[in-house]
């Protein structure tokens, strides 16, 4: 009987509870009331010191640092072993994520372990010239100075070169609350600083990408930026990641993701879910192993880490806005005995195919997520790519996949040889690099590609050989034409892949339709 009691006092008090904290929520949504959790800084953000071509020293006990055992912050650049850890953070202030005070911010100067070829920003002679914690240098603006020609420099900080690229601490409205178990802060509020084309910069990266590359780029722009505006999709996706986007109201900004062509289209998906206006430009530092859509825009094929932090900002500052094509796969998967079908949409960016170049992307794809798969670098990637092409060539898995598949452009079908994959194309790159609709487009009556003609390109490969030959440039694809709308009906299951990222489709029909562009930086460089 107890029970009875327990249960229907404890029961309706569990459920009061849920609905206040539910109300709550919602009417702090209606008004408009938002806080961004971000990492809190007020203490520094280790990094051990693994490679380096210069000598490190501690700023507590000014001893000469072994990799082993040096660490530095790499938002202000403070160093220390690891016995003076604890000192450094008792001491030393790092970088502010957000200041109360309104008025210009002074330099925030750290002593010793300059950048390599620090000039000073008074007499325009080299600093560090002797071993040891030697002269100054702003973790904001970079400036470097001599221990006596600091003395003539203003208290006040600009920000440097990049000053129109940072949110400085006092444009940072931090909400007063306690601070949680993750060692987080709310950020509330951003209040544009009264610059002229200011136009931040928003930098997202998985520091697990690209060999863990992706966390030396998260540190190498901590030390130029704003801490906050780094963002780690290890543990964030990108629709929180990109609620600054909300924080910026009508400002314009920037955003440069580090990954490869899975990341930027998961991206590039959470700008579209956001509908966010004003759309940001995106640049991309490619980390993944074809990073097509980086080629494209002038990116390259790959980030060089050892490239200095102030160069890959100048680029993306010098850069230009393009438009990049959206386009919607709707799959609607085939099921017998009056079941009903599953219906699935997604977006394409780059390309899409089915058939034996998707069989191999994905033969490598569940390798690379297999327990034993224990070496990750790019060129051992792509000799696992030629392995599992090669591979092809003898199993055919794809053979005959014309009669398997029926493809329609606006409309119209299309008659097919014996082929074993089909490709749609929507920018000039795939499989690394390989501008298939372009190749002796002089010796053929069709229109050149465009990444914003909101047409789509559709091409046909012979086999696993001709996909080898078309890497080398000694053939050319099947050009089956261009289209607004592509439907494909697949009669077999086959291998599938969209932007690099594959898998296993059983029987179904699929459509691209275009949506609307993405806002793209274009390298001034290319």
């Amino acid at each position: 009987m107890w029970t009875d009691g327990f249960y229907g006092c404890f029961l309706p008090t569990v459920s009061t509870m849920i609905i206040f904290v539910v109300t709550i929520n919602v009417v702090k949504f209606l008004i408009g009331e938002f806080n961004v959790h971000v990492r809190d800084n007020r203490r520094h953000n280790w990094q051990n010191i693994k490679r380096s071509s210069r000598a490190y020293f501690c700023n507590v006990c000014e001893s000469l640092l072994i990799a082993a055992n040096g660490w530095y912050c790499d938002s202000c650049g403070i160093c220390a072993d690891h016995e003076c850890i604890k000192k450094a953070d008792k001491k030393f202030k790092c970088k502010e994520l957000s200041s109360l005070s309104k008025e210009s911010i002074k330099h925030h100067w750290i002593r010793g372990n300059l950048p390599l070829i620090a000039m000073c920003d008074v007499c325009d002679e080299e600093c560090s010239l002797e071993p040891g914690l030697l002269d100054w240098w702003c973790c904001w603006c970079q400036r470097c100075a001599h221990e006596t020609c600091k003395l003539s420099i203003s208290d006040l900080c600009d920000f440097g070169v990049f000053k129109l690229m940072i949110i400085p601490p006092s444009s940072l409205e931090i909400a007063n609350k306690r601070q949680n178990i993750q060692r987080r802060v709310q950020l509330k509020s951003i209040v544009p600083p009264l610059w002229p084309n200011w136009c931040p910069l928003i930098v997202v990266a998985n520091q697990k990408s690209g060999n863990n590359e992706g966390a030396e780029i998260l540190s190498s722009f901590r030390r130029i930026l704003n801490p906050i505006q780094v963002i780690d999709l290890s543990d964030r996706d990108p629709v929180a990641a990109l609620e600054w986007c909300h924080l910026l109201g009508d400002t314009p900004y920037r955003i440069a993701v580090a990954g490869g062509d899975g990341t930027v289209a998961w991206l590039l998906d959470a700008i579209h879910k956001l509908q966010l206006n004003p759309i940001p430009a995106v640049a991309i530092l490619p980390l993944g192993t074809g990073n097509d859509l980086s080629r494209v825009l002038g990116w390259g094929k790959e980030y060089d880490t050892y490239t200095d932090v102030c160069d890959t900002l100048q680029t993306i500052q010098a850069s230009k806005t393009v438009n990049l094509d959206r386009w919607s796969l709707t799959i609607d998967n085939k099921k017998g005995l009056g079941l009903r079908s599953h219906h699935k949409t997604m977006h394409m960016y780059n390309y899409l195919s089915v058939g034996v170049d998707a069989q191999v992307t994905l033969n490598f794809h569940r390798t690379r997520e297999s327990r034993f798969y224990l070496f990750s670098h790019r060129i051992f990637n792509k000799l696992l790519y030629l392995c599992f092409g090669t591979q092809q060539v003898i199993e055919r898995e794809c053979k005959d996949l014309n009669k398997n598949i029926e493809v329609y452009l606006d409309g119209n079908k299309m008659e097919l040889p014996s082929i074993e994959s089909i490709v749609v194309l929507n920018i000039p790159s795939w499989g690394a690099g390989v501008d298939l609709w372009n190749m002796n487009l002089e010796d053929n009556n069709v229109s050149p590609q465009s990444i914003s003609d909101k047409k789509v390109e559709v091409v046909a490969l012979y086999s696993s050989l001709h996909v080898a030959q078309l890497q080398v440039g000694l053939s050319q694809p099947l050009r089956l034409g261009q289209a607004k709308s592509i439907k494909v009906i697949l009669k077999k299951s086959c291998a599938m892949q969209v932007d690099g990222e594959p898998w296993h489709q059983p029987p179904c029909e699929f459509k691209i339709t275009y949506v609307n562009q993405a806002a793209m930086l274009m390298s001034s460089d290319y």
